[in-house]
C-alpha cells in the first residue's frame, strides 16, 4: 500500500518508513544468511528457532507500515521502541547463532547509528547501553555453530565479517544520506521561506509609505484642482489666454488622473472577472490619457478568456506602461503592445524599442530598489513583480542595449 503523501512529509513518520526498509533489507540478507549456512555451507544450527524470531520481526515489521498510516505522530519513544525490538530481535539471532562469535554481531551499529540521528541523546545512549549489555553476555552464553568442514571455517567467518560490513556501511550510508538531503532540503526550504518574508515585510513597508503619501498629496492636489479651475474661468474671460486654454484642459485632466489613483489605493474588494481582450483595450484608452504623446501599437486579438484579477493586473501594466512610455519618448519610438491567451493563461507583452536596460541592472530589476541613470528607484518595478508573484503570475524582462526592453506578464485566467 502506498503511503500518502500528507504523512510522508511528516519527519518521524518519514523517519519510521525509513526504519521499516531497513528491516526489510536486514531481514532479508539475514534470512538468507541463515538458509544458506544450514544447506548449503554445512553449517549446524537451529534454524527453527531462527526463522520464528525472524517470523516475528517480520510480523512487527508489517504492522510498523501499517502504523504509518495513522496521521498521529509517532513520536520520540515510538521511534526508540521501533530500534530497541530491532536490538532485541538481532540479539535473539546471535545467541542462536554463535553469540559474539557470529561474524554479523556489529549490525548493532546501523541500528545505533539511526538512534544517533533521529533520537535524543538520553534514548540513544540507553539502546546503546542495551546493545552493549547484549553483545558482553553474548561472550560467554550463546549457542555455539558446528562447523562439519573444520578447514572451511575461518573462510566462512572472513567471508560472514565482508559481508556483514557491506550490509552495515550499506544501511548506514543510505539511511544518513537520505536523512542528511531531507535536512538541506528543508533548510533550503527554510531560506527560501525567510527571503519571501522579509519581501513581503518590504512590500508591506512599501505600501504603508504610498498610503502615506497618498495622504499627504491629497490636501495639495485639491489646492492645485482650485487654482486649475480659477485659471481656467480666467483664461475663458480674457482672449489674450487663448493659447493656454488647451493647457489648463491638460491639467485638469492629469489632476483627475491623480484622483482617481489615489482613490483606488482605499479600495480592497477584487475586481469582477471581465474578459482580458475587452478589459484591456478600455484600459490603454484610459492609460493614453496621462501619455497623450506616446505613439501606439496595439495587438489585441478578440478572446472570451476571462481574468479575475483585473485591479492587481492594472497597477502591474499602469507600472510597466509608464516606465516603457519613458523609455520610449527617449528614443521617440512607437509602443507596441501584444496580447495572447494560450491554455490557462494570458501573455501582455511591453515593447518600448527605446535605449534598452544593462544587462548587471537587468538582474536586480523587481527584486530591490535600483537607481537608474534616469532618475528612477525602482520601487514600482518591486511592486508590481510583488503583486504579480501574489494572484499567481510573473513577470519577465529581457533588454539589448541600443534596440528597447520587453516585458512580459503572464497572468493565470480565471476558471468558470
Amino acid at each position: 500500500m502506498q503511503l500518502p503523501a500528507i504523512f510522508r512529509s511528516l519527519p518521524q513518520h518519514e523517519a519510521l518508513g525509513r526504519l521499516v526498509w531497513m528491516r526489510a533489507i536486514a531481514l532479508s540478507f539475514e534470512t538468507c544468511g541463515v538458509l544458506a549456512a544450514a544447506l548449503w555451507l554445512d553449517v549446524f544450527l537451529p534454524i527453527e528457532a531462527a526463522l520464528v524470531v525472524m517470523a516475528l520481526l517480520a510480523s512487527f515489521n508489517m504492522w510498523s507500515w501499517w502504523r504509518m498510516q495513522n496521521p498521529r505522530p509517532v513520536g520520540e519513544l515510538g521511534l526508540f521502541y521501533q530500534l530497541l525490538v530491532d536490538v532485541l530481535a538481532l540479539s535473539a539471532l546471535l545467541y542462536l547463532t554463535g553469540g559474539a562469535t557470529n561474524p554479523f554481531v556489529s549490525l548493532y551499529l546501523p541500528a545505533l547509528a539511526v538512534a544517533a540521528a533521529i533520537l535524543p541523546l538520553a534514548l540513544a545512549l540507553v539502546l546503546a547501553i542495551a546493545a552493549l549489555a547484549a553483545y558482553s553476555a553474548m561472550i560467554t552464553h550463546y549457542v555455539p555453530l558446528h562447523v562439519m568442514d573444520h578447514h572451511m571455517a575461518m573462510n566462512y567467518h572472513l567471508v560472514g565479517m565482508w559481508i556483514n560490513f557491506a550490509l552495515s556501511a550499506g544501511l548506514i550510508t543510505w539511511f544518513v544520506g537520505r536523512r542528511s538531503r531531507t535536512l538541506r532540503e528543508r533548510d533550503a526550504q527554510l531560506a527560501l521561506a525567510r527571503e519571501q518574508h522579509l519581501k513581503s515585510a518590504q512590500m508591506i513597508a512599501l505600501g504603508t509609505q504610498a498610503a502615506s503619501a497618498a495622504h499627504e498629496m491629497g490636501t495639495p492636489l485639491s489646492t492645485i484642482a482650485l487654482i486649475a479651475d480659477d485659471l481656467k474661468h480666467d483664461f475663458a474671460r480674457d482672449a489674450a489666454f487663448a493659447a493656454y486654454r488647451a493647457d489648463i484642459a491638460t491639467i485638469e485632466t492629469q489632476i483627475a488622473l491623480c484622483k482617481a489613483s489615489l482613490q483606488r489605493l482605499g479600495a480592497t474588494a477584487p475586481g469582477a472577472v471581465v474578459p482580458v481582450a475587452d478589459w484591456l483595450a478600455q484600459f490603454i484608452e484610459k492609460w493614453r490619457l496621462r501619455c497623450p504623446a506616446t505613439k501606439l501599437k496595439l495587438a489585441l486579438p478578440p478572446s472570451a478568456a476571462r481574468i479575475g484579477n483585473a485591479q492587481d493586473l492594472a497597477q502591474i501594466l499602469l507600472i510597466l506602461l509608464d516606465n516603457a512610455a519613458f523609455a520610449a519618448s527617449r528614443a521617440d519610438t512607437e509602443l507596441a503592445i501584444t496580447l495572447s491567451v494560450a491554455g490557462a493563461n494570458a501573455w501582455i507583452r511591453i515593447e518600448d524599442h527605446g535605449p534598452g536596460i544593462a544587462r548587471e541592472l537587468l538582474k536586480r530589476l523587481g527584486g530591490e530598489p535600483v537607481k537608474s541613470t534616469s532618475g528612477g528607484q525602482g520601487i514600482g518595478l518591486m511592486l508590481a513583480f510583488a503583486t504579480a508573484s501574489q494572484i499567481g503570475g510573473r513577470i519577465d524582462l529581457t533588454s539589448t542595449p541600443g534596440t528597447g526592453t520587453t516585458a512580459t506578464v503572464t497572468i493565470p485566467l480565471h476558471e468558470a
